[in-house]
Formats: C-alpha cells, sequence, structure tokens
C-alpha cells in the first residue's frame, strides 16, 4: 500500500501542465475570478432587528399597582383573582420595601392593554375582600428585580444561628451554598433575624417550603417564606 501511495504522490508531483491547456484556459479562470469576486462582495441581506423590550413597536402597556393580599400569597394566587385578563407570570413583580418585614406591599401588574386593565378592575370587584387596583407608571415597574420564587427567608432564626445551621436546616434541598443571607428586619417593635437562599428552580424552592416550613433550628421553630 505505501508503495502505491508512494507511486501517486510522484506522478502528481511530476506531472507538468499543459501549456496550451493553460493559455486556453486563462480567459474562463479570469471570468471564473470576476464572477466569484462580485459574489462574495455583495453585502448579506440585513437581519431584522429584535423588537424592543416592552413589546412590539407602536404598542402600549398598561402598568397597575395591586394590593390588599395576604404576605404568603404566590403569583399563582394573583394569577386566579386577574383571570382572563391576558397577564402571564412574567407580567406580576412583588415589590418588598427595603429594611420592612418582607412583606411585599404591592404587586405591580404589566397589562398588554387597557381593557385587560378594565377586566381587571371587574374581576377585583367582585372578589370584593380588600383588593384594590390603581393606575402605576413604566418608572415604577422597570426598577424592581423579582425573586422569582426561587428565594426563601427562613424567619424566626435564633441571635447565634450561623451559616452551617442553615446547611443542616435545609439538609437534602436544592439550593446555592453561597447564596445564604444573613438580614435584621424590623418586626412588630422588635428587630428580627432572617436568612435569604436561593434554590435551583421554583420547584426547588417550594420543595423546601413544603418539607421545612415551621421545623426546628437550634430548638427554635422557623418559618418559610418563598419571596416572589
Amino acid at each position: 500500500m505505501s508503495i502505491i501511495r508512494g507511486a501517486i504522490r510522484s506522478s502528481l508531483c511530476l506531472r507538468q501542465l499543459d501549456p496550451a491547456i493553460s493559455r486556453s484556459s486563462l480567459p474562463f479562470l479570469q471570468e471564473w475570478r470576476k464572477c466569484l469576486s462580485t459574489a462574495t462582495e455583495q453585502p448579506p441581506p440585513a437581519s431584522p432587528l429584535p423588537p424592543p423590550p416592552g413589546g412590539s413597536p407602536g404598542e402600549e402597556r398598561f402598568y397597575g399597582k395591586f394590593s390588599g393580599f395576604s404576605k404568603h400569597a404566590l403569583k399563582t394566587d394573583i394569577m386566579n383573582i386577574l383571570e382572563g385578563c391576558s397577564v402571564t407570570p412574567d407580567d406580576l413583580k412583588f415589590n418588598y420595601p427595603r429594611g420592612g418585614n418582607l412583606t411585599p406591599a404591592a404587586v405591580f401588574v404589566q397589562f398588554p392593554s387597557l381593557s385587560a386593565y378594565d377586566k381587571a378592575l371587574r374581576n377585583i370587584a367582585k372578589k370584593g375582600k380588600l383588593y384594590r387596583l390603581e393606575r402605576a407608571a413604566r418608572g415604577q415597574w422597570d426598577p424592581i428585580v423579582p425573586y422569582e420564587g426561587k428565594v426563601v427567608a427562613l424567619h424566626g432564626l435564633p441571635v447565634n444561628a450561623i451559616t452551617e445551621d442553615i446547611d443542616r436546616f435545609l439538609s437534602g434541598c436544592l439550593y446555592y451554598p453561597g447564596s445564604i443571607q444573613f438580614l435584621t428586619v424590623q418586626g412588630l417593635g422588635t428587630s428580627k433575624r432572617v436568612a435569604l437562599v436561593r434554590f435551583t428552580s421554583q420547584t426547588q424552592a417550594m420543595n423546601a417550603y413544603i418539607t421545612k416550613n415551621r421545623n426546628f433550628l437550634l430548638n427554635q421553630r422557623i418559618t418559610l417564606q418563598v419571596l416572589q
């Protein structure tokens, strides 16, 4: 096999181009190069620009501030109240006041149209209770960074609790160990120690709430809250 390869290689190396063929082929090669150059110089077709944030060009959004729900309300609870208003979970942002007790002050809602906002008002009128919806501005919506249901707050921590205690308490749960953050929040006349923990998904956060809520850490009962 090596002998055959050597013979082929030698044949290719020793083969000379016929001058007559080279001269007769020159005009064709020049024309071919010209066509190739013209084809490659054509700019590619412009791709359409992505739509700007907040919807398609010319699409107007309406914003509302919803309040009157419980501390442990989830996005699904708000969605049930706003049924038929063309609102998705991504259109809801829970607003937690800084330095507060992690009780959401309001939920800002992004509506696709004024008619959807009006439909929400009718829904709330039927539900009654203490629900309230008022107009809001986009400037109130944009700065809010949602927790996306992946962050759990651990309330009622002993003052001497450390990261290792949180790890033991959350044994069996899928969360990011480096995300544990201790906070001091204001309660009714007193300050309380709270830990925030980010989980790998909404499902894992809810699993921790179901399996660990009201369990004990250092002989003290801990209450869990899923932040939206």
